[in-house]
């Protein structure tokens, strides 16, 4: 629903807007062990990562002008007012959040303040509407605000309630897929980011990794070279590349690598890897594999610049009429 909102109100001149939260870590025993090393990227104060794009939804902000680009439309760079006034922010000219808004941010601070982690029980309505002094339908509002973005699930019946959960990077595939389709933007941009962040993440990875995670990326080599079709071998892929992200040490890389790969699923957008193909995408795995083990940054970031640069040949050799292809929010990111 909130996206929908921020769709609607980009049509009627509506901008959106950005709120930061902080990123939560899943416990061991409920994380896959490639993701793991996730947890050692923010302590608890620093846990959630959320409620992108919401207070746009909920608050409407002011519109800045538009200019064309590739037949879509994006903000003008416009400077903000010097003085704030009463409607609203100084820095964006935007219309004071609504009430739910305001109420979702304080939950997500105290969630944080608490150190609670997923699976853990958010107090009952009558507690929160006596802590946030407000009325049951804006809690009920902020709540709604927070399911959507993934943060909890509310459970029905007696001894539910809202639960904490640990958000995915779909939820900013979501997202990035709205904001590319009002843009027009294809496919090969995706293409184009993952050619120009891999090569740095790599690096980072290199010099960084654990021994945990690096056994976990060698269990996806291992797991692509045995796999017995293309969808295994994707599978294993993605795995690698999710690895690497994971153990660069910046929690942005791991989410946005996880979105970018969601976004360009061959399979949702009919690219697909033919036996040599395969076995070349192997083989770059296990160099890239090998440079990381014995922590050379360098050689890292160059095989893997080459290996996304492979792929990018491959694509538009193969599928330049899937890559022209406008990113469409209405297919879900895999």
């Amino acid at each position: 629903m909130a996206l929908a909102v921020i769709a609607v109100a980009a049509v009627g001149r509506r901008a959106a807007g950005r709120a930061v939260g902080r990123a939560v870590c899943v416990p061991r025993a409920l994380t896959p062990p490639w993701r793991r090393n996730r947890c050692a990227l923010l302590s608890v104060p620093k846990s959630m990562t959320i409620l992108h794009n919401v207070e746009v939804a909920v608050s409407g902000a002011t519109s800045p002008a538009l200019i064309p680009f590739q037949g879509g439309a994006v903000p003008a760079p416009q400077w903000p007012d010097s003085a704030p006034d009463s409607r609203g922010s100084g820095l964006t000219g935007s219309r004071p959040p609504k009430a739910a808004m305001l109420v979702a941010g304080r939950i997500v601070r105290d969630i944080g303040r608490a150190g609670l982690r997923p699976g853990d029980l958010l107090p009952p309505e009558r507690a929160m509407l006596e802590t946030y002094e407000t009325g049951r339908g804006t809690l009920r509002e902020a709540l709604r605000l927070l399911e959507f973005q993934g943060v909890i699930a509310l459970k029905p019946g007696p001894g539910g309630g809202p639960i904490l959960l640990n958000p995915a990077a779909s939820h900013l595939a979501s997202t990035l897929q709205l904001l590319m389709q009002l843009n027009q933007a294809p496919y090969r941009v995706v293409v184009e980011a993952r050619l120009a962040i891999e090569p740095v993440i790599s690096r980072f990875a290199a010099e960084q990794i654990s021994d945990e995670s690096l056994t976990d990326l060698a269990g996806s080599v291992t797991q692509a070279r045995d796999s017995s079709g293309p969808d295994q071998f994707r599978d294993a892929a993605r795995r690698f590349h999710g690895v690497i992200a994971w153990s660069s040490g910046n929690v942005m890389f791991g989410y946005l690598l996880e979105a970018l790969l969601g976004i360009l699923d061959g399979t949702a957008i009919g690219i697909d890897d033919s036996s040599d193909r395969r076995a070349a995408i192997l083989r770059a795995h296990e160099e890239i594999y090998a440079a990381i083990a014995r922590h050379d940054a360098a050689a890292a970031g160059e095989g893997m610049h080459g290996h996304i640069e492979a792929y990018s040949r491959y694509a538009q050799r193969k599928f330049p009429e899937i890559l022209d292809q406008t990113v469409t929010w209405d297919r879900l990111p895999g």
